[in-house]
């Protein structure tokens, strides 16, 4: 049986980032046309500031911001399971409740973190005229969470193989 009193918290944030990875691929399927005219509409009012009027660059920011879209979706729903997994490892193994929250919270704030950075990059990108200047302006959070996420990850690697393989057994 596994205890998930160390988990919960974790495994709470990874099922929202795959609520809302799956919400941004049902509005996908229902409003993709709506979605492309909206940000269209913010490149077109920066049209003349921040694309010197250039349609052809307006299209390329629009189209790379669809494709920002698609990677939230993606990026949300694949880290939220692989941190759900990684909460049902630690536990399951039974580490030591410091490491089950650690890994948990820290998986868990990364799969959802990371497709918030994508999608808020994809809103800001046309209005900014850039989807360069968009990922720059919010580099902190793909930084802390990717970081968050990376962390987990090792964290998980090394204590699956301190218990597998160098830990001696009673």
């Amino acid at each position: 049986m596994i205890n998930f009193t160390y988990v919960k918290y974790g495994i709470t944030l990874a099922l929202i980032a795959i609520l809302f990875g799956g919400s941004l691929g049902l509005s996908f399927g229902c409003c993709e046309e709506d979605i492309k005219r909206s940000l269209n509409s913010s490149a077109q009012a920066a049209i003349a500031d921040k694309y010197k009027g250039d349609s052809a660059a307006v299209d390329k920011v629009v189209k790379k911001s669809w494709i920002y879209l698609k990677r939230a979706h993606f990026h949300s729903q694949t880290m939220g399971v692989i941190s759900i997994v990684f909460s049902l490892i630690v536990a399951w193994l039974q580490f030591s409740p410091k490491f089950q929250l650690g890994i948990s919270i820290l998986s868990g704030l990364g799969s959802l973190g990371y497709g918030i950075f994508w999608f808020v990059a994809a809103a800001l990108a046309p209005g900014m005229g850039s989807t360069g200047a968009a990922k720059e302006s919010i580099a902190l959070i793909a930084q802390f969470s990717g970081g968050s996420f990376f962390i987990a990850g090792v964290g998980i690697f090394a204590l699956t193989i301190h218990k597998m393989y160098l830990k001696k057994s009673a």
